[in-house]
């Protein structure tokens, strides 16, 4: 088995004001020989974070002399303005190109105008720790608690995990989301909206996003106090849904003559205890349900 190599590629841009950089990660396969793995992360601010998935190629010249073609574009509009990009890595080669990194849903700009999202409902941060802060919103009339917590993976290198809370109920909407940071977890902040959608009953579905934010990096101390006392800072846009249901009171009713609205047995709930009183020998375990894929292995859905 030879031994493992591996070399980085940093190139610069400035998206919107915020400067990015960009890091190419090139490692053998200590098990094929002149195959790699390309890597691509971003740093904005003090925050590094993987984009797109790895990549392997087999390659006849010395990895040590590659040459990349790093760039972004504006698709379209968007809101906030200026933040949407898609990206692009070329690898060039002897008059080839070839493309091995591609994203089209980049977020990323300096001091964004989340204002300008009128239906936006914003949520506040209300408790904050060394590794955990909690922020309050209200989506759909329903009181709900995200809650962010830091885990140290290694030095430089944290998990981040987002749950979110509401009525006593819960569950988990991310986790080991792992980030480099040349900061302490303290430093980093979060902006976390969430925009209704049209839906029946009304209130019950919206879009969330999840911000995070660090002031911008300053090449001198005297331009560190500047930043921040003007309160600039870099953001990046880490995870969205346009799927989360939740609500307050909702009016299921609202459906309409076709709604059937299913009676509580009178006997439950039951515990597996009184299951075996009943029926010895018996009890009701979890089913396993059945996932349509396709021939690539790829989740399908149906419900159309």
């Amino acid at each position: 088995m030879e031994p493992q190599e591996a070399f980085t590629y940093t190139y610069s841009l400035t998206a919107g004001n915020a400067p990015l950089q960009f890091f190419i990660l090139v490692e053998s396969e200590p098990d094929r020989s002149n195959h790699y793995t390309f890597s691509l992360s971003m740093k904005a601010g003090h925050v590094e974070r993987a984009i797109c998935k790895p990549v392997t190629m087999r390659l006849s010249m010395d990895p040590r002399r590659l040459d990349f073609s790093v760039f972004i574009f504006n698709p379209k509009t968007s809101l906030p303005a200026g933040c949407l990009y898609h990206l692009r890595v070329w690898l060039r080669t002897a008059g080839s190109d070839h493309r091995i990194f591609g994203e089209n849903d980049l977020w990323v700009g300096k001091d964004p105008d989340f204002r300008s999202i009128g239906d936006a409902s914003f949520a506040i941060l209300r408790n904050a720790t060394q590794d955990m802060l909690i922020y309050q919103a209200v989506v759909g009339r329903a009181h709900v608690s995200f809650i962010v917590r830091w885990r140290l993976v290694e030095l430089g290198v944290y998990s981040l995990f987002l749950d979110y809370e509401a009525g006593g109920a819960g569950r988990t909407l991310f986790d080991n989301y792992q980030l480099r940071l040349d900061c302490e977890p303290q430093t980093v902040s979060f902006i976390i909206y969430s925009i209704p959608i049209t839906s029946n009953p009304p209130g019950a579905s919206h879009r969330v996003r999840f911000w995070l934010r660090t002031p911008p990096p300053s090449p001198s101390p005297a331009s560190s106090v500047t930043s921040h006392s003007a309160e600039s800072y870099i953001y990046q846009l880490l995870w969205k849904t346009d799927d989360f249901k939740v609500g307050g009171n909702l009016d299921f009713e609202a459906l309409g003559h076709k709604l059937v609205m299913a009676v509580r047995d009178p006997n439950s709930p039951q515990s597996d205890r009184d299951m075996l009183s009943l029926h010895p020998g018996w009890r009701r375990s979890r089913l396993t349900p059945y996932i349509d894929r396709d021939a690539a292995g790829q989740h399908v859905d149906r419900q159309q």
